[in-house]
């Protein structure tokens, strides 16, 4: 029987499936604008306000989904457990959140963005629409609350089912939904970078200095979701998920292993298909 792992994981089913849809939420306008030196700062200020209270959601989600988490009651051997695993990444994606939170109150400062729903921004960025304010909040932004708000009841029924009735791999849904929207950020950020650098080729590297935005996106922004730690940690989660799918079907019969996948395959990609929708809709318009 061919190993699983080497064959077919769950990460690259999904990541093959909705391709133009995947597209359009990992290169988008507002992030080639960005690149290009073209995004105002009223644009990039909506962006920022509604990526902040995103982080208040992942926030809350996180920790409930660290709550549900069954960890093993003996000591393990020398592999650790999936969910042992799992809580760590959680853990260090907690504190990584919270720095975001204050790197971004930071930038916005330096650079004079908005970064509160509907509120004034700062004087600069009025020039360019001549409103001073922050509309409210995106789409993308009101259906990412939705999702965390939907995990959130999910992970509460976790802890308090029997074990008889709990499904396999019970944290699944959760953490895909932290790995796809972490994965989608680090393939846009890295679109962006490289759009970014062909700007800076085309021009000689001439085009440093007159972006619309003072150069935030360009030099905080980019750097930050597109760094090889940002894509270690983003690889470390889907391979959790891939390893422990894998752990659930190897030493099947075949048709066995085929209605497994199936089921899981079925409670994850309607799911899948939402996160793409909404982190398409994050994106400001221009």
């Amino acid at each position: 029987m061919a190993a699983l792992r080497d064959t077919w994981s769950l990460t690259g089913h999904l990541l093959a499936t909705q391709e133009h849809l995947y597209k359009s939420a990992t290169q988008h306008p507002f992030l080639l604008a960005g690149a290009e030196g073209r995004l105002p700062k009223d644009i990039l200020s909506r962006w920022l306000a509604n990526d902040r209270l995103y982080i208040h959601s992942y926030l809350r989600a996180a920790g409930q989904l660290l709550a549900s988490i069954d960890l093993p009651k003996p000591v393990p051997g020398s592999q650790e457990t999936i969910e042992t695993q799992l809580a760590d990444w959680l853990i260090e994606a907690l504190v990584s959140i919270r720095k975001e939170e204050r790197f971004f109150i930071d930038v916005a400062e330096r650079y004079e963005l908005g970064i509160d729903i509907a509120t004034p921004f700062p004087p600069a960025s009025q020039a360019a629409t001549g409103s001073g304010t922050i509309p409210g909040k995106l789409p993308g932004l009101v259906k990412m609350e939705a999702i965390f708000s939907t995990l959130t009841g999910l992970f509460n029924r976790l802890t308090t089912t029997t074990s008889q009735t709990t499904p396999l791999i019970p944290w699944l849904e959760g953490a895909l939904t932290f790995w796809g929207t972490e994965r989608c950020y680090l393939d846009a950020w890295s679109w962006a970078r490289d759009k970014a650098e062909e700007r800076r080729a085309s021009s000689g590297g001439q085009a440093d200095g007159d972006d619309a935005d003072g150069g935030a996106l360009r030099k905080e922004f980019i750097p930050n979701w597109s760094s090889p730690e940002f894509a270690q940690f983003v690889a470390k989660l889907g391979k959790l998920i891939d390893d422990a799918v894998a752990g659930v079907l190897e030493g099947r019969e075949a048709e066995e292993q085929e209605r497994l996948k199936g089921e899981i395959v079925g409670r994850v990609e309607g799911k899948w298909k939402s996160l793409l929708e909404a982190e398409r809709e994050f994106w400001p318009e221009l």
